[in-house]
């Protein structure tokens, strides 16, 4: 049998709710986990696509030596802090390395992508 609101205290009020809020988020989380939302969101790429001009492809490969240079800067940097500090251990730097060339991964698929709707515009 429930007991009466009444007959139940403060504190086991406050459980009860948040005992409540907790299994509604839960659920939730379940929902847009099992729907295939966190995927989807984790890939998104914003591609702003300008009027076409007589520059494009040039400013591609600009875009290309651009990516190029920032990510060997990048991997530079990474490995001068690792022998200027002397860190024991190449956790950090790894974790940069690898964070750096999914950057650099991402930037040349919207680079490609961004060409690709240019084609068909055409």
């Amino acid at each position: 049998m429930i007991p009466r609101l009444e007959d139940v205290s403060l504190g086991q009020r406050i459980g009860i709710t948040f005992v409540i809020i907790v299994i509604a988020l839960f659920m939730l989380a379940l929902v847009g986990f099992l729907s295939g939302g966190w995927d989807e969101a984790k890939g998104d790429q914003v591609i702003i696509m300008l009027p076409p001009s007589k520059w494009d492809e040039k400013m591609d490969e600009l875009d290309r030596q651009a990516l190029d240079e920032a990510y060997v800067a990048k991997v530079k940097q990474l490995f001068d802090v690792w022998v200027r500090e002397g860190l024991t251990s190449s956790e950090g730097p790894a974790k940069g390395h690898a964070q750096a060339r999914r950057a650099y991964i991402s930037a040349h698929e919207a680079i490609e992508k961004r060409e690709e709707l240019r084609r068909e515009r055409k």
